[in-house]
Order: C-alpha cells, then sequence, then structure tokens
C-alpha cells in the first residue's frame, strides 16, 4: 500500500485498499443475485433488477459521496487529541456517554451516521466509543422517534420500546472494549 500525503511533521497515513474482502463478498452476492434473478425471469427481470439498483445509485450516490466527504474534512479539521480526550481508551464512562448521546442526536440514515463513525474511529476514538455511537444511532435517534415511531406505532409503545434499548448503547460498548481487551494480548 502506498503512503498518502500528510501534515507536515505527522506520520504518513496509509490508504485502504479499494479492492478487499468486502468488495469481493459483495461483488459474489451481486453475481448470486445476477443468476438468481435471470432464473426467475430471463433477461427481463434481471434488467429491471440491474435498472433499479441504477436508479438507487443516481438518487443515493451523491449524498454517499457528500457524507463521505464531509466525514474526511472533519476528521482532518478536528484535532485527534479532541477526539481522544472526549472519545478515547482513557475516556471509559463518560466517553460511552458522550457517544451514545451523539448517536441520539445524529439526524440522518446510514449515508451520514457510518462516515461519521469511520471518521471517530480513525480520529482516536476507542473502538467502544464507536459502538456505543453506532448503537446509539440504531436503537435511539431522536428524529427516528419522533417523525416515525410515535406517529406510527404510539407513544406509550414507542416511549416503552425507546426507553428498554436505552442502556444498549453503553452495553454494546462496554463489551467492545471488554472484547478489545480479551483479544489483545497484554504487552
Amino acid at each position: 500500500m502506498p503512503a498518502t500525503e500528510s501534515a507536515p511533521g505527522s506520520a504518513p497515513r496509509r490508504r485502504a485498499p479499494i479492492l478487499d474482502t468486502s468488495f469481493f463478498v459483495i461483488l459474489l452476492l451481486l453475481a448470486g443475485l445476477m443468476a438468481v434473478a435471470w432464473w426467475q425471469g430471463g433477461l427481463p427481470q434481471l434488467t429491471s433488477g440491474l435498472g433499479d439498483g441504477v436508479d438507487l445509485l443516481v438518487r443515493y450516490g451523491l449524498v454517499i459521496v457528500v457524507a463521505f466527504l464531509a466525514a474526511g474534512l472533519a476528521q482532518a479539521l478536528v484535532p485527534r487529541e479532541a477526539v481522544e480526550g472526549i472519545l478515547g481508551e482513557q475516556s471509559g464512562m463518560r466517553g460511552l456517554l458522550v457517544a451514545t448521546a451523539g448517536g441520539m442526536l445524529t439526524p440522518s440514515g446510514p449515508f451520514v451516521s457510518m462516515p461519521i463513525a469511520a471518521a471517530l474511529l480513525k480520529s482516536g476514538a476507542s473502538p467502544g466509543a464507536v459502538a456505543a455511537y453506532v448503537s446509539a444511532w440504531s436503537l435511539l435517534a431522536v428524529h427516528r422517534f419522533v417523525a416515525w415511531e410515535v406517529p406510527v406505532l404510539g407513544f406509550r409503545f414507542a416511549f416503552i420500546r425507546w426507553s428498554a434499548c436505552l442502556l444498549l448503547p453503553v452495553l454494546a460498548g462496554v463489551a467492545v472494549q471488554a472484547f478489545k481487551r480479551f483479544l489483545t494480548p497484554p504487552t
């Protein structure tokens, strides 16, 4: 992997390969789905499915590009020391609670929250804090609670579900930190 340029006085950063295992797994899944579409409906079914995929790419592709560019800029602009201090390995329970609050307040879909999570990891946030962030975004996002759950499911059920999940992001963060310690050999 070639090193990329970085800020003066800092170590060169390495870019992750584009053609990694996840790319090939998704490519294999695509090939399998194409075979099933061909088997079920021939060329019309296959072109219909691929056309729907292109429509999704056109609809969301720009959002994804902009979200990743914004996450990269945020990563470059927010000092690593700040992220490490607030969400790093030494932040403890406070870091997990801050990450949980951040996930609850991130008003977006995965096109925004996942690039933020990736940027947090690269900027020095602990894996436990990032797990708490992603879990809180998945389970406790306030925008989904207000816009979808309460109107569709009713306040009582939505509030009970939301309340039952309240501690789960912090527990996920603690579990990730414990697994990380278990899997990391002592120094």
